[in-house]
């Protein structure tokens, strides 16, 4: 914990603001923004994880089952901890299934967020430099553009959970956004914080063709989300794409880097990309957590390998991308094999 206690010279006069970064996160930008080469690496899939190890999967409140009952508190550290182990330089909050669109209040909502912060930065080492993101996910369904809150409650929502959060993490990663308006809203929340000034990075959840589920292109969207980040004074240090079939990654990383444009206005905003895909098979668009019986089946040829070789490779080597992990499915096997094969030695 004292590595995260330690700040940059970042920091303002102010001595109760957490207008700062931590020197973990600011050593990792330095390094990733010097050298195009260099890589920061996520973890996995911490829901699909805990229900590998025997947490229940609940299909209502899902992952957060970890968060509400104590008695999955030290398996949830476990697999935050297998991560790391494993090579993942960042690691996400369990927060992602605490909305209220599965139920929760404003108060439990807070509370429980509070808690899967404290458990994540509880999972790093002493001294280490693993840097905890705070994860911020769909509040009402994830995929589901056509249900995104009303912007002034999704705003609000999205301002509880990012307070609870700011004293245990590093960045805020606004995780599965299924639209640009879904992601300005959670952009705003962060720009709202009192006193917390904490970077961010926004993560798109795809379809089969490579657009966001909301059909606006990711191309299109880099833009649109750094001016809502200068218009709301937030600090976006990144933008990603998650949840998706790594098949429609690819497509929508070969779209961003065709725009001759956009990889200007990347360059000049040093803005890093990332990609974290998951192994279930493809969701439909109209799939609810709500009324799914049984959890998305996995995909049989996605095995550490097959994920490295096929798109991994292929993300980093020619599309740009510099953060690299895995969602749902993506096991710490998988996060492994990536480490150990795009370490400084073999990349």
């Amino acid at each position: 914990l004292s590595s995260h206690l330690e700040r940059s010279s970042l920091s303002t006069d102010s001595s109760d603001s957490c207008d700062v970064m931590s020197s973990a996160l600011s050593s990792h930008l330095e390094r990733l923004r010097s050298n195009k080469k260099e890589l920061l690496f996520l973890d996995g899939g911490t829901g699909e994880e805990l229900f590998r190890r025997g947490v229940p999967d609940d299909r209502k409140i899902w992952s957060a089952t970890a968060v509400v009952n104590q008695q999955y508190h030290q398996s949830l550290k476990d697999v935050h901890r297998s991560f790391i182990d494993a090579g993942s330089n960042a690691i996400t909050t369990n927060s992602y299934g605490i909305t209220p669109g599965v139920g929760f209040s404003r108060d439990n909502m807070i509370k429980y967020v509070d808690v899967a912060g404290r458990l994540a930065r509880e999972s790093t080492k002493e001294g280490n430099d693993t840097i905890v993101l705070g994860s911020l996910g769909p509040l009402v369904e994830s995929y589901r553009p056509d249900l995104v809150a009303e912007h002034k409650r999704g705003v609000e929502d999205y301002q509880a959970m990012a307070t609870a959060l700011a004293p245990h993490i590093d960045c805020f990663l606004a995780e599965t956004i299924s639209s640009i308006e879904e992601g300005s809203q959670a952009i705003e929340a962060v720009g709202n914080l009192p006193k917390v000034s904490l970077p961010m990075m926004v993560s798109f959840t795809l379809n089969g063709k490579g657009k966001i589920r909301s059909n606006e292109s990711l191309a299109e969207a880099i833009p649109k989300v750094i001016k809502c980040a200068d218009e709301k004074n937030v600090n976006l240090v990144g933008v990603l794409v998650n949840c998706a079939e790594p098949e429609a990654v690819t497509k929508a990383f070969e779209d961003v880097r065709s725009n001759s444009r956009l990889q200007g206005l990347l360059e000049e905003r040093h803005l890093l990309l990332g990609a974290y895909a998951n192994r279930l098979t493809p969701v439909p668009d109209q799939w609810s957590l709500e009324t799914s019986e049984e959890a998305q089946a996995m995909r049989d040829d996605l095995s550490p390998k097959e994920y490295f070789d096929n798109f991994v490779k292929l993300w980093v080597n020619e599309l740009g991308v510099q953060m690299i992990g895995g969602c749902c499915g993506i096991t710490p096997e998988h996060i492994q094999f990536i480490t150990c094969h795009l370490s400084k030695d073999t990349y």
